[in-house]
C-alpha cells in the first residue's frame, strides 16, 4: 500500500509532527486562557455553560478542545509514518521509550481534560474509570485517589492544568529538542481550528442530573465503551491496553520481535477501530444495537 500522500511534506500541508506540535502549543494557551473561567471543582460544568452562552466564549472553548483532537490525531498519524517510512528502527529503545510514555500521557491529558468538566458524559467516564481501576485491588485504589481526589472534585482538573501539560510538555522538548513549531505550520493549523470551531461550535455535554438514552464519551473513549459492554473489565480495559501499549513497545527491540509486535500491534489498533466505530455510530438509547 503506498502511503506517501499522507506523509509527503507539501507546500500546502505541513508534516504530522508539526501539526502536532502546533496543536499542543494552541491547546496550551487556549487553555491557560481558560483557566481563570472555568474553575475547579463541581462549579465546572456551571461556569463553562455560562462561558460557552458568549459567542467568544464558546469558539475559545472550541478551539481547545479541538486542539486536543488534533494532537492526539496528529500524533497518531505521526507514529505511523514512522512505522511506515521504519524510523523506529534507527531508535534505541531508551528513545522509543520516552516516544510510548509521550503518547500514554498525550491521551491522559487530552482525556483528563473532557473528565473535569463535569457534565454526564464526563462523570460516566468517569464511573467506568473507577470500576476498571477497581479490578486492581489496592494499585487500583491508588490510581483513583492520585487521579480524582478523595471527594472527585478538583484533583483531575488540577492533572489536566499542571501535572499531565508539564509531563507532555517535557516529553514533547526530549523527543525533539524543540517546543516551538514553524510559523507557517503554527497559523496553518490556527487557521483551521478557528475555522472549525466558528463552523462547528464544540457540545459541551448534557448537565449532571439530566437523564438521556445514551452516554457516550469522546471519540477515542468509545471504542472502551463498546468493549465493556460484552467484555469482561478486566479483559477490555486491563488486559487488551497492556497489551496494546507492550506490543507498541516492543517494536524497536529486533527484527525478529518487530514483525509479530508489529502484527499484534496492527491487529489490536484495527480491532480498536472497528469497536470505536460500532459505538460511536451503531449504539442507540440504553447502548442498544440501532439495527434491532
Amino acid at each position: 500500500m503506498n502511503l506517501n500522500f499522507l506523509f509527503n511534506r507539501r507546500l500546502w500541508m505541513p508534516g504530522w509532527g508539526e501539526i502536532t506540535l502546533s496543536a499542543l502549543m494552541i491547546a496550551l494557551v487556549s487553555g491557560v486562557m481558560l483557566i481563570p473561567l472555568i474553575p475547579a471543582g463541581k462549579d465546572a460544568f456551571t461556569s463553562l455553560s455560562r462561558l460557552v452562552g458568549v459567542p467568544s466564549g464558546h469558539l475559545l472553548h472550541s478551539v481547545h478542545s479541538y486542539s486536543g483532537d488534533v494532537f492526539l490525531l496528529g500524533m497518531a498519524m505521526h507514529v505511523w509514518e514512522y512505522l511506515y517510512k521504519k524510523v523506529h528502527r534507527s531508535y534505541l529503545f531508551s528513545g522509543w521509550l520516552w516516544l510510548v510514555l509521550l503518547g500514554m500521557l498525550s491521551i491522559l491529558l487530552v482525556f483528563s481534560g473532557f473528565l473535569s468538566i463535569g457534565s454526564k458524559e464526563s462523570n460516566s467516564a468517569i464511573s467506568i474509570f473507577r470500576g476498571i481501576a477497581g479490578q486492581l485491588a489496592v494499585l487500583g485504589e491508588t490510581l483513583n485517589l492520585f487521579l480524582f481526589g478523595a471527594h472527585q472534585d478538583a484533583a483531575v482538573y488540577v492533572h489536566h492544568a499542571s501535572t499531565f501539560t508539564i509531563l507532555t510538555v517535557v516529553l514533547t522538548y526530549i523527543h525533539i529538542r524543540r517546543i516551538k513549531p514553524d510559523s507557517y505550520t503554527f497559523f496553518y493549523s490556527l487557521t483551521i481550528l478557528l475555522v472549525l470551531s466558528g463552523l462547528l461550535p464544540v457540545f459541551i455535554g448534557h448537565t449532571p442530573d439530566s437523564v438521556v438514552e445514551v452516554v457516550k464519551g469522546p471519540w477515542y473513549f468509545i471504542g472502551l465503551q463498546e468493549m465493556l459492554s460484552w467484555l469482561p473489565i478486566w479483559l477490555a480495559g486491563i488486559v487488551i491496553p497492556i497489551a496494546f501499549i507492550f506490543s507498541f513497545l516492543l517494536i524497536p527491540l529486533s527484527i525478529k520481535v518487530e514483525k509479530p509486535a508489529l502484527m499484534l500491534f496492527s491487529l489490536l489498533l484495527l480491532f480498536y477501530l472497528l469497536e470505536m466505530s460500532i459505538g460511536l455510530y451503531l449504539r442507540g438509547a440504553e447502548w442498544q444495537f440501532l439495527w434491532r
